[in-house]
């Protein structure tokens, strides 16, 4: 009875470990299966945002805010600097209709003035600002972007009007967008 007690014990000691490694099998396999989803979501996540903000950028002369009032497309430079010093929240209306975050600017490209630097906010009153400033911040993100997250940048030029002096000038709307993973 000794030996069959034995026996018994062996098996059943068996089929524990195999069931031990069917399940460690399966929870591996789980554990694999939810990292390739959270990874495909992630790239899936980035793709959305480049894409609305395509759309942004496609729509950015339209608004009426910063648009200029002629039949063509441009950005007046009075407008867009009263549209800058707007609080976050009245900007997050117009421009934020995505869940991703981003940076919007324009720079100045033409006419180019070497000494030019730095933003062009409450300066575009003066006739002569393009010769001081050369970047509108635009939009900042509303929440905080971590130094891990990745950020892919979509250009295009623009054309800016500048009515104190109704000239034009050339610029370059950047859009950077930010995506965790």
């Amino acid at each position: 009875m000794n030996k069959l007690h034995k026996k018994g014990m062996i098996e059943m000691m068996e089929s524990f470990m195999v069931i031990f490694v069917i399940f460690i099998l399966i929870g591996m396999g789980i554990f694999v299966y939810f990292k390739v989803s959270v990874s495909s979501t992630q790239e899936t996540h980035a793709d959305i945002c480049l894409s609305q903000s395509a759309k942004i950028m496609a729509a950015i002369t339209e608004i009426p805010d910063i648009s200029c009032k002629e039949k063509h497309t441009c950005i007046d430079a009075m407008k867009l600097d009263a549209f800058i010093q707007l609080e976050q929240k009245e900007k997050n209306k117009v421009l934020e209709g995505s869940v991703c975050p981003k940076n919007i600017t324009i720079e100045q490209i033409y006419p180019d003035e070497p000494e030019a630097k730095g933003p062009c906010k409450g300066l575009t009153n003066s006739p002569d600002f393009y010769k001081k400033c050369k970047t509108w911040s635009v939009f900042r993100p509303l929440t905080t972007v971590k130094s891990t997250w990745a950020s892919r940048n979509i250009e295009t030029a623009v054309s800016l009007y500048y009515p104190a002096t109704d000239t034009y000038g050339i610029g370059k709307l950047r859009i950077t967008v930010y995506s965790m993973g």
